[in-house]
């Protein structure tokens, strides 16, 4: 006798068509989200006589680092934009035939060996559609801050102080100290203390200086702050408080509680978990033979491991410091390769440490590595996941296990790229912080006049950033300029005859030298600043880890896991020490949030993004990763829910279930209760009008 459902049921063609009105639900799901509407801060148009503030860079620059034609810039736009896909090809002039000034070795006469150019790397990606998840076009960021605003303002200085504090440890900024773990020592130009205090005089911080107030990108839509809703919220994640202050334990932190608590950086970037051996203390890299467990920092990658410790840029070595490299970097010039490494690996001490690591990593290496580690701690799925049951009858794996995560967390990253991509490109444009420490070079050396019409805007932000940051960056350029440091880069430049015109001697130029020092020699990638690529994936592959795994305890929906331990690197990075006293302060979902602060703001430390690119990037990847998850819901047959905080501090719950279209609740820090549309639309300057398809 055949057995009662032998076979599964639905199948043959009623499972095909059970599948198709299932992928149209998806589409139906997709569809009825709100179309961001993304709005530019209108510099492009405003500036439209040199483009200072837009992102020129790989196009042709004349001698003070301007564009060379600003009809160029157009070209790129319209290539960018356009629906003919060849325009680049045919229609965009490049820098390709720029006479360096620079090349990477000795000086020779081998053509095959003269420095390239650098293409622009996937200008045309927000064209893409995507099968799953919200389209490129369905998500979006605020207007970014413009040239000439306070919170501009600080921007740079942020900037310009990580590179300052970059070979400091995290733990001695955190105190307020400047020493640098350099092979000769020494002390950074500025303290962490000393440039806390510099920050905290700013007016965006503290929103008045003197008689000068707070200006906004946006004056005519501002509050009794002064600040426009995005700057507001810009400003309440710096310190979590719209009136706080800066101090060395929270300054160049992230936006959110749990990057706020603790050591700066995440537990998941420096501890590891038990082998397959069991744990135990091996020996430098362990064997079958050599258990490990988190305080050595190997991950079970399988029957494989990975070693949390990285490579590292040499200390005290930065790049782009001198106006010859700088502006043949602006032409395009490809410098990779220039790069000089320490001998060792360590776990992720000092900034430079973490710029390294986003340098080189796989965009969503971070994200996988806590993946791996949470699931060897046998970390908890979801309480709404029908896998595992509660009579232990049914297990998870292929769904609602280690497999179903391990592909999630890395599905998420590629639509994300696709979304930062279309807002960097296609709309916003904005100038990397390499480009604005050229102009705000220029305006010191008395030639703003170069920059058109947004010269004022250029003084002005000049004029916000503190004298005393100002010339601690002036003299770390000297410092870096000088022949034994500018040896070990291993770059032969011309010298004196690329200083911009008018500038008649090299002391008058490195009196007033405020070119941001790099950490990479080929400085910011080939597209502009905002969004970020890395604090975009960040947010969606956290988001993707925050939903699948319980957050919250078993017997308390509101309180957060807690992580069982804490560990902090020894001074010199090469081993880990526990650390007591932070230990009640970490939580699982906190650890993740600050992972991808790190990872975002790492890129800060580098020198090439800024502190707004982080923060809105982050919530756009947060959204693609909701988005997927809605539409994800109603393809398993069974009821499930997840729930999490958001970056914002909301809590956030999807639920689904088979054949219905699954539901979003929020309700944000207040307690208030917020529509989907309302939290979709938060970060963004509206919504498009779709006609119903």
């Amino acid at each position: 006798m055949k057995l009662p459902y032998s076979e599964p049921t639905p199948k043959g063609s009623a499972r095909a068509m059970q599948a198709k009105e299932v992928r149209d639900l998806a589409t139906e799901v997709s569809r009825l989200q709100p179309q961001a509407l993304t709005r530019t801060n209108g510099e492009e148009t405003d500036h439209s006589d040199r483009y200072p503030a837009n992102f020129t860079k790989g196009l042709k620059h004349n001698k003070y680092g301007v564009l060379k034609d600003p009809e160029h810039y157009r070209c790129f736009v319209e290539a960018i934009n356009s629906p003919s896909e060849t325009l680049f090809e045919k229609h965009v002039p490049t820098a390709k035939d720029t006479a360096y000034n620079c090349r990477v070795g000795p000086s020779s006469g081998d053509e095959d060996n003269q420095t390239k150019w650098r293409g622009w790397e996937s200008p045309r990606a927000g064209h893409v559609y995507d099968l799953e998840g919200p389209d490129a076009g369905a998500v979006g960021m605020a207007p970014a801050p413009r040239v000439g605003s306070s919170e501009l303002a600080a921007e740079m200085a942020e900037v310009y102080a990580l590179a300052l504090l970059r070979d400091v440890s995290f733990t001695d900024i955190c105190n307020g100290g400047g020493n640098q773990l350099c092979h000769k020592g020494g002390q950074a130009v500025l303290s962490a203390g000393e440039i806390v205090e510099e920050l905290n005089s700013m007016s965006f911080f503290c929103r008045k200086k003197g008689k000068m107030v707070v200006t906004s990108s946006t004056p005519h839509q501002v509050d009794g702050t002064g600040l426009n809703a995005f700057e507001r919220n810009r400003r309440y994640g710096r310190t979590l408080s719209l009136d706080g202050k800066l101090t060395t334990a929270n300054v160049f932190r992230g936006s959110t509680k749990g990057a706020h608590a603790g050591p700066y950086i995440s537990q998941f970037m420096l501890i590891g978990a038990e082998s397959l051996a069991g744990a135990g203390s091996g020996p430098n890299f362990p064997g079958l033979d050599a258990g490990f467990g988190p305080e050595q920092g190997f991950i079970p990658y399988g029957s494989l491991v990975i070693d949390q410790r990285t490579l590292s840029h040499k200390a005290c070595l930065d790049y782009m410091t001198d106006w010859c490299s700088w502006l043949d970097v602006q032409n395009g010039a490809n410098f990779r390769g220039a790069d000089q490494f320490e001998a060792k690996r360590r776990f992720i001490t000092t900034p430079r440490d973490l710029a390294t690591y986003v340098h080189y990593d796989a965009l969503y290496e971070a994200y996988l590595n806590a993946c791996l580690i949470l699931l060897a701690m046998g970390t908890k799925t979801s309480k709404g996941f029908p896998e595992k049951s509660p009579t232990g009858h049914r297990d998870a794996f292929a769904t609602f296990g280690g497999p179903h995560i391990l592909s999630l967390v890395c599905e998420v990253a590629t639509r994300c790229l696709k979304a930062v991509r279309r807002q960097k490109f296609n709309y916003h444009r904005r100038a990397r912080p390499e480009a604005l420490g050229g102009r705000l070079t220029l305006s010191k050396l008395g030639c703003g006049q170069e920059l058109g019409c947004a010269a004022s805007s250029f003084q002005k932000t000049l004029k916000e950033i503190p004298d005393n940051l100002l010339k601690a960056v002036i003299e770390h350029n000297r410092r870096q300029n000088c022949a034994s440091v500018a040896e070990v880069r291993k770059m032969t430049c011309k010298g004196k005859g690329c200083l911009p015109p008018g500038v008649k001697t090299s002391k008058h130029f490195e009196d007033r030298n405020l070119l941001l020092p790099m950490a990479f020699p080929e400085g910011s990638p080939m597209h502009p600043a905002y969004g970020a690529g890395h604090a975009t994936v960040a947010g969606g592959c956290v988001t993707m880890l925050k939903a699948f795994f319980e957050m919250f305890e078993d017997c308390d929906s509101f309180k957060e896991r807690e992580l069982p331990f804490c560990f902090v690197p020894e001074e010199d990075g090469n081993s880990l020490r526990k650390e007591t006293k932070w230990q009640s302060a970490l939580t699982i979902q906190g650890e993740l949030d600050k992972l991808a602060a790190n990872i975002a703001i790492g890129r800060n430390m580098a020198g090439v993004h800024y502190y707004s690119d982080y923060y809105d990037s982050l919530r756009m990847g947060e959204r693609v990763a909701v988005g997927i998850l809605l539409e994800q819901a109603p393809t398993y047959g069974e009821t499930i829910e997840m729930t999490f905080t958001s970056f914002d501090g909301d809590h956030v719950t999807i639920t689904g279930e088979a054949g219905s279209c699954p539901s979003l609740s929020v309700m944000d820090r207040n307690g208030a209760v917020l529509t989907p549309e309302n939290w979709w639309l938060r970060h963004v300057s509206g919504a498009e009008l779709v006609n119903d398809l």
